[in-house]
């Protein structure tokens, strides 16, 4: 049997949480691409990026579980590559800081970390704030 799509999981919240945040970067203009795994996409520029050879900006993954069989996952990560981001990029996605995962005491953020990650649980009104101004960097982004 091959490896499930990420699309073709059926886990509850969190299948939707991972559809909502899929949906919302392909209309944001990101091209959407999937190697094989069954808990990952990854997220390029656009379709032309991806055909060029660029690497991938950032990714959505399914997270909490590595077998799925025995436990669904709980979370769901959209993460940015910093190393491949522009950095007008990664000034705007960094200024968002509800549900990140790279987070410290001091300083709050942690810019040496590879990628800027939000982890997300449920679909409240506080991530879908969060992930509205996260759409709104990817459009903007799309003129950088």
């Amino acid at each position: 049997m091959g490896v499930k799509h990420p699309l073709q999981h059926h886990f509850g919240e969190v299948t939707e949480i991972f559809h909502y945040i899929h949906d919302l970067c392909e209309s944001a203009g990101l091209y959407i691409d999937w190697h094989g795994t069954t808990q990952t996409v990854q997220l390029y520029r656009n379709k032309e990026s991806r055909e060029a050879g660029d690497r991938y900006i950032g990714a959505i993954q399914y997270e909490g579980s590595n077998e799925l069989q025995k436990r669904t996952p709980s979370t769901v990560s959209l993460r940015f590559r910093r190393s491949n981001l522009t950095s007008p990029f990664k000034y705007l996605l960094e200024n968002i800081t509800a549900f990140r995962k790279d987070t410290n005491k001091e300083p709050f953020v942690n810019a040496e970390a590879e990628s800027i990650a939000f982890k997300f649980t449920a679909l409240d009104e506080e991530a879908m704030e969060t992930l509205r101004q996260i759409e709104d960097v990817l459009k903007m982004a799309r003129c950088i």
